[in-house]
Parts: structure tokens; sequence; C-alpha cells
């Protein structure tokens, strides 16, 4: 038999680079992979293999600058951050913007670093965002958001009855795409502007607006106000941010947990 090599230190001393770069926030494995391909990424000043090993001590840049890979707390508690954004309708997410404000109300000691948004809407629409500068954070919850209901909140322009929502209900697809609408209740409003309050399950808001354009209603505004067990407060004005709640961060981990586990 071949003698086993022996070890050189525990999963803190050296780590794969892709997942300890992901958890650090700085991005998502596949794209770190593609810095690493381009010869963006290096480690002690050369470009390392894909699947390098990446210690505490080493040297990491992207595109020259330093990259903090630091790992999270040894004692289990993460020190991560999840925000909740409020977003007009119509507005780039422009990240870096929105957490200096954030940090600034909050009285956030340190962020620096990269943000991620988590499934970020079109520009076009607006309401909950939700960011992260933990990779692997963003990363779970990317993988169970296709179980998770999320809600908005519709403004239509055109003429609405009860049997165009029924089919809106009823609807399986749009654009070639699968819908899974699982409820829909409609508010008549003054003229032609109507309200409908929408919970879906893996289907993008883009496919939402082709639908009622298709059957010629104009989305004249889009509003995301819940996102798994996460809600879209009243108290939350728009362009503000705010930490999510231990409780918070936890229900919707469990969710996409319990999401992944039925997927599998």
């Amino acid at each position: 038999m071949r003698p086993r090599r022996p070890a050189t230190g525990g999963p803190e001393s050296a780590e794969r680079l892709q997942k300890r770069l992901a958890a650090a926030g700085v991005g998502s494995r596949r794209e770190i992979e593609r810095w690493i391909r381009e010869g963006r990424l290096q480690v002690n000043g050369a470009v390392p293999p894909l699947g390098a090993r990446l210690k505490a001590q080493d040297q990491v840049t992207l595109d020259g600058r330093p990259v903090r890979h630091e790992g999270r707390a040894a004692s289990g508690e993460s020190r991560s951050r999840v925000l909740l954004l409020h977003r007009s309708p119509g507005e780039r997410l422009e990240i870096e913007a929105a957490v200096t404000r954030a940090a600034t109300a909050l009285k956030l000691s340190h962020v620096r670093g990269r943000w991620l948004a988590i499934q970020p809407l079109p520009a076009v629409d607006g309401g909950l965002e939700i960011l992260t500068d933990d990779g692997a954070l963003a990363q779970q919850v990317s993988r169970g958001v296709q179980r998770l209901g999320i809600e908005y909140v519709l403004r239509l322009r055109g003429e609405l009855d009860e049997a165009m929502v029924e089919a809106f209900r009823e609807a399986r697809e749009s654009e070639g795409a699968p819908m899974q609408i699982l409820a829909a209740e409609g508010r008549r409003g003054q003229g032609t502007n109507h309200w409908l309050q929408v919970t879906v399950r893996g289907t993008r808001a883009a496919l939402v607006r082709h639908w009622w354009n298709a059957h010629g209603l104009i989305v004249s505004r889009l509003m995301r106000v819940r996102f798994g067990p996460i809600r879209l407060g009243r108290e939350l004005p728009r362009g503000r941010a705010r930490l999510l709640t231990p409780g918070e961060r936890r229900a919707l981990l469990d969710e996409c947990a319990a999401s992944e586990a039925a997927n599998e």
C-alpha cells in the first residue's frame, strides 16, 4: 500500500480556492473559475490552477487589487450580513451605493468587500431586493428559490374583469416558459387603472409582465413585496435598507434547505 501523505493543516489552513472566496463574498464559484482562466485572479503573484487550495496567509488579488478572504468567525457565529433593500421601480440596483447608505443608517462598521444581489429584479421593476456579503449564502438561496413563494403587486392599465384574472390563475406558461400561479386577487381602481396581488413559485417577474401584455393590459408598475418568508413592510421607505433579523435569516435558509431537499 502507498503511504498516506501527512496532513498539512486543518480546513482553515488550506481550503479550496473557489469555496473559500465564494464564502467570503468575493464572487460565485463560477465567476472565480472564469477569473482564474482569464488570469485576472492571482495568489501570491501567480495565477493558480483550478481547484488549488488557499491558506489563510496567502495573498489574493483580482485585477491587481487585494482581495480579503478571511473565514467566518471561528465560534460558528456568522459575520456575514444580509440586507433587505426597498428599491424604487425604474431605478438601477446600485449595490455599492445601497450598502453605503445602509451602513450609515445602521452604523455598520465594515462594508468593504463584494456584495451580491440575490435574484435581483429587472431595473424596470421595484420593491424587495436582498443583498449579502456571503457568497455561500447567496448560492444556497439561489438554489432553493424555485420553490419559494414570491409575491408581487401589479398596477395594470386596461380593461380588467374577473374572467381575465381567472385565466391568469390557470395560466401555465408565458413566452414559452412555465409559470406557476399560486394566487391572484384583483382590485379595480379608478378608470382603467387596476391593482393585482399575485403569488407565484418559480416564475420570474418578466414572465408575469409578458402574460398581461399579451392579453392586452399594460403593467405600469410591478413591486416585489415578499420573497419566501421575508416581507417588505410599510416601515421601510424607498431607497432604504435594513438588516434581516436573525429569525428572518433562519426562516429564509430553512425554506431554501427544505426546497433543496424536495428537489433531490
